[in-house]
């Protein structure tokens, strides 16, 4: 037999053991931690093992079905935490318990960040006659620079607004470096548990997303950019609602160490009826998801290809259209009170064209609102040119 042939008989063996471990233990078929659905042992034949398609597939297979596999993270976090490392699993452990996403500047194209700023611009020029502004949410390295580890490297944001001052056309760049920098400063008791304290937590420890304080601080500076008044924070009825939220970023490190994260909601907002990809919600927010790891879908139950929020007896006649990651998601429910219709598109799960969307539904104001890697790495932003 000939060696190429025996390997493929290994491999296949491999395989099916492989296989028949999986099949005792069982598949597990969602990852709450981590927020995914993990890869499954595949089905097996000479021809995807002799094409290499079935040792690609194990092999995540693997990786994701490996028993205990949670345990074992944190287990080698502990060990490296022992060692001195601060750098895990593609997360930094900085001070007072935050956590930082390892963005570094190989990990960002210039090339396709200055393409997606040209995707807004020829989107502003057919937005018939609406204000375009943009808002790229800083990561939360570039504003808690003292909570970093010591020699922690991260991408250049700062260059990154610079080009995007210099490129974007027909739409203003809305910077909220220095507000969310005085923010933090500010000492607003009820964005971290209702107590007073030196600081305020503008993003989650755990998690990659702003906190609803940090949101209230874009909503603010989106205000002033429209020359109007912003509402107080407090007058909004802020409301806890859990202190257990660990989030993406604790699930890459699973450290035993972490503090979990209060988390809030405004809850004095205006009735309105709001559809979902063509599903009536009752709420803006899905209770039900405090209660499961993922505590941040509780904002409109996760994310969808379009919202469509129609607010009963407005106080004014303006629509909003918004482009957008997750962090608008926890922003958007401030504004309701000042407009009669928001739409929300995420241009992820959008599957109709934005030309022809934004000629059927014309807004007053078009607002692009994206955290800055998230805006930087997307490749949906040619969406806004079809």
């Amino acid at each position: 037999m000939a060696k190429k042939e025996l390997l493929a008989v290994a491999a296949f063996t491999a395989v099916l053991a492989a296989g028949l471990i999986m099949t005792i233990q069982g598949h597990t078929e969602y990852s709450d931690n981590e927020n995914r659905y993990l890869t499954r042992f595949p089905t097996v034949n000479m021809q995807n093992v002799m094409s290499g398609e079935a040792q690609e597939e194990i092999t995540s297979a693997f990786n994701d079905q490996f028993p205990g596999r949670d345990g074992w993270t944190g287990m080698s976090t502990r060990l490296k935490k022992l060692m001195g490392m601060k750098d895990i699993g593609g997360v930094y452990l900085g001070r007072d318990h935050y956590y930082f996403e390892k963005i570094m500047n190989q990990d960002i194209s210039r090339t396709d960040y200055f393409q997606n700023l040209r995707f807004v611009n020829r989107m502003a020029s057919l937005s018939q006659g609406a204000k375009v502004f943009v808002m790229l949410v800083p990561p939360p390295g570039s504003i808690l620079k003292d909570k970093l580890p010591a020699h922690a490297s991260l991408y250049d944001s700062a260059s990154l607004y610079k080009t995007a001052e210099e490129t974007l056309q027909g739409a203003e760049l809305i910077d909220i470096r220095q507000e969310l920098t005085k923010a933090r400063k500010a000492g607003q008791g009820t964005a971290s548990g209702g107590k007073a304290q030196e600081e305020t937590r503008i993003y989650y420890r755990t998690d990659h997303h702003w906190t609803q304080y940090g949101a209230y601080v874009g909503y603010r500076a989106y205000c002033e950019s429209m020359g109007r008044k912003a509402a107080s924070y407090g007058s909004f009825g802020i409301q806890g609602i859990s202190d257990s939220f660990y989030g993406t970023l604790y699930s890459k490190a699973l450290d035993q160490d972490a503090v979990p994260d209060h988390m809030e909601i405004p809850k004095k907002l205006p009735e309105a009826e709001i559809i979902c990809d063509g599903n009536k919600l009752e709420d803006v927010y899905d209770m039900t998801k405090k209660d499961q790891k993922d505590k941040y879908a509780v904002y409109f139950g996760g994310n969808y290809g379009e919202v469509d929020i129609k607010v009963k007896n407005p106080e004014s006649d303006r629509s909003l259209l918004v482009f957008k990651d997750s962090f608008a998601n926890s922003m958007i429910p401030f504004l309701m009170k000042d407009y009669a219709q928001i739409r929300m598109i995420d241009l992820r799960y959008f599957k109709s064209s934005v030309k022809k969307y934004l000629e059927e539904n014309p807004a007053d104001e078009v607002l692009v609102l994206y955290e800055m890697s998230s805006f930087a790495q997307a490749d949906q932003l040619n969406k806004l040119m079809k």
